[in-house]
């Protein structure tokens, strides 16, 4: 018994001293970053104790950039549930199609066709939708009087007031929509032609109901450089393209458009004309319309896994988005609002914390805002309430990047990990620069950290360096 006691006070001691020293040692790095005038905060947790190990600033409410995905993604799995889906329905009634929105953000996501079975000859995006024509066909439809798009699931806010003005047409910023399509972004693959305007190459979705604006140049000599965008007035799909092209795009370049939900049924009109199904016209179901009735035809189901990946690992914004306003939508039973999915994400913060957290600010979902705080403190205490081990937990866990994927591609390359493996969402606005995530072990528990860095003027190379130095001594410290 005295033995026992000895040795337990034994590795009491070991223990405070080992975090003593690493709180030391993280206080080391963070005095020596090159952070260019910027500061840090960090919380780091070890989930055998539930208990902080490291503190720096750790309370401070800073802007947390697309850590902001981390609560969202979080509060989705708390709110639908492990085992949701989105699930977007073709109705038909008479000789009326609807297609009704569920807020699914995958469908002509072109990333994930690339990984999927899909295929095309033509190599247009849109032949995705050709399930949805066969559907049709196979209904017995030959004459469509109205394909109607209902998108009520979310409200027709579809930019959050606060994200930048100057960036609202960019691919980052795409409008949120209850039906989404080709992540609500045309791709247009630029080349020069000799003598005259550029070629817009090819345009993706086919947006054959829309022309293109060309006031473009082909000047490819030494003295030119490549500056070719695209104008494209508020809510509208008045494209114009501007600027000069001096060589051939291999990577497109992305262009928001307006009003996801009539593009989506403008397309999929096209395309049922194409295959000998006469569309008269398209159009929007109202607000204040009946729920709509009629024989479900198809059905288009995205696990929410999915959606969890394509914005944790790959940090798009659209999804996380998608899934702030369908929290919204489930909670409140209204169409899914940015301010009402904040609500939720607060509320779920709460409640898993069981804490007030009043001081915390839910601007958007996917940290496009400058509007978020948080802290360290709450953001490691919010990963350390989802164990690792259950459901839940585990795809949290698993929608992460990892170094060499997404947007860890390049970092951790010449980091000393050891056997433990880093599961993290890192983030970056102009000025912030944070990561948060898991470190799992072989043999303990998980640690959970926070590196929140604000107001860097610059570069953030520092800022990145020292976070990833801080894993690694976490890392080393506990193996």
């Amino acid at each position: 018994m005295t033995f026992l006691r000895f040795a337990t006070c034994v590795l009491l001691a070991f223990s405070q001293l080992s975090v003593g020293d690493l709180q030391s040692d993280v206080q080391k790095i963070v005095n020596a970053a090159s952070l260019n005038k910027g500061h840090a905060g960090v919380c780091i947790i070890d989930t055998a104790t539930s208990q902080p190990i490291v503190q720096i600033n750790a309370n401070e409410l800073m802007i947390p950039a697309s850590n902001q995905k981390l609560l969202t993604s979080g509060a989705a799995l708390h709110v639908l549930g492990p085992t949701f889906a989105f699930r977007t329905h073709v109705v038909l009634n008479g000789d009326n199609i609807t297609i009704v929105g569920d807020g699914d953000p995958t469908i002509g996501d072109s990333e994930l066709l690339k990984i999927s079975d899909w295929s095309s000859e033509n190599n247009y995006l849109d032949s995705e939708l050709q399930p949805w024509v066969d559907a049709i066909k196979a209904s017995g439809v030959e004459e469509i009087n109205t394909l109607f798009v209902d998108d009520r699931i979310f409200d027709r806010n579809f930019v959050h007031p606060s994200w930048p003005a100057d960036q609202i047409n960019t691919y980052y910023c795409a409008q949120v929509s209850g039906l989404n399509y080709h992540l609500n972004v045309v791709h247009f693959l630029p080349s020069p032609r000799s003598g005259t305007t550029a070629s817009l190459g090819v345009i993706s979705p086919r947006m054959k109901w829309i022309t293109f604006g060309n006031k473009t140049s082909s000047n490819v000599g030494k003295k030119y450089k490549s500056s070719f965008w695209i104008a494209r007035p508020p809510n509208t799909n008045k494209m114009t393209a501007r600027g000069n092209v001096k060589s051939k795009h291999s990577v497109p370049i992305k262009v928001a458009f307006h009003d996801p939900a009539i593009v989506f049924g403008k397309t999929l009109a096209h395309l049922l004309q194409q295959n000998g199904i006469v569309v008269r016209t398209v159009e929007r179901v109202l607000n204040d319309s009946p729920p709509t009735a009629g024989t479900i035809i198809f059905t288009h189901t995205t696990p929410l896994q999915t959606a969890l990946t394509r914005s944790n690992t790959d940090s798009y914004n659209l999804y996380a988005e998608s899934l702030l306003k369908r929290i919204s939508a489930e909670a409140t039973g209204r169409s899914g609002t940015f301010d009402e999915g904040a609500d939720v994400v607060k509320s779920a913060i709460g409640q898993r914390l069981n804490e007030s957290i009043r001081s915390v600010v839910v601007a958007d979902g996917s940290g496009m805002s400058r509007n978020n705080r948080i802290s360290p403190a709450i953001l490691a205490r919010w990963l350390a309430s989802f164990d690792t081990n259950d459901p839940v937990g585990k795809l949290l866990l698993h929608s992460l990047a990892t170094p060499g994927k997404g947007t860890l591609k390049k970092r951790f390359i010449k980091t000393k990990l050891g056997s433990a493996s880093v599961h993290a969402k890192s983030g970056y606005i102009s000025g912030v620069c944070t990561l948060s995530g898991y470190i799992i072990f072989s043999e303990r528990e998980p640690i959970v950290f926070s590196i929140l860095v604000n107001d860097v003027k610059g570069t953030v190379r520092g800022a990145k360096t020292m976070q990833e130095k801080i894993v690694s001594v976490v890392i080393q410290s506990m193996e």
